[in-house]
């Protein structure tokens, strides 16, 4: 009879679990963006659960935010790092209007996101803390303590360390989410 109780008890407690991780961060639901996310995690190999993360913590979804420092859209990009971006993926038809537009915002946030990951030899803290700072102030925090690359408390911003175990934490979230829908075949 015990054996039941908890059984029954650890099953509502798992239920009230991920129904509020489900209003939270939409768990179980299709992402509104998947086909982008997909489409750009494949062309410039990068786990579409981390550009997922990224999405969810710098604009939660919506497409026409704008940060007080001007970044636009779900992965909040720079209009000056996103011209940049243009030029090198050579889209001559890029005038800076159309960062809003879901597809071109995935396309430059996940192609900086990897281009970050690629010059920090994959250490996801060092890109998502450049990702959010800047690579200059990372440049910076590094030379004077390397830890920061293994430790996210060392990182000198406020903002930026939150930041960092934010997406960090979602993006653990959704790779178990994933593992679980495989083991239940959903």
């Amino acid at each position: 009879m015990k054996r039941i109780f908890k059984c029954i008890i650890l099953v509502f407690i798992a239920c009230i679990f991920f129904n509020f991780w489900e209003k939270k961060i939409g768990l179980f639901n299709k992402h509104p963006y998947e086909i982008y996310i997909i489409e750009y995690s494949k062309r410039f190999a990068v786990d579409p659960l981390l550009i997922k993360a990224v999405i969810k913590k710098e604009s939660n979804l919506n497409p026409g935010v704008v940060s007080n420092t001007g970044a636009v859209g779900l992965m909040q990009v720079m209009p000056k790092t996103a011209m940049g971006i243009a030029n090198q993926l050579n889209i001559a038809d890029y005038s800076g209007k159309n960062l809003k537009e879901a597809e071109i915002n995935i396309m430059f946030g996940t192609y900086y996101l990897k281009k970050l990951l690629n010059y920090y030899n994959n250490n996801l803290i060092l890109a998502l803390a450049a990702y959010n700072a800047g690579i200059g102030n990372v440049r910076n925090w590094y030379s004077k303590d390397p830890e920061i690359g293994v430790e996210i408390c060392k990182i000198p911003f406020k903002e930026t360390r939150y930041y960092v175990r934010s997406v960090i934490f979602i993006y653990k979230i959704y790779r178990g989410v994933e593992k679980l829908k495989k083991f239940l075949k959903v």
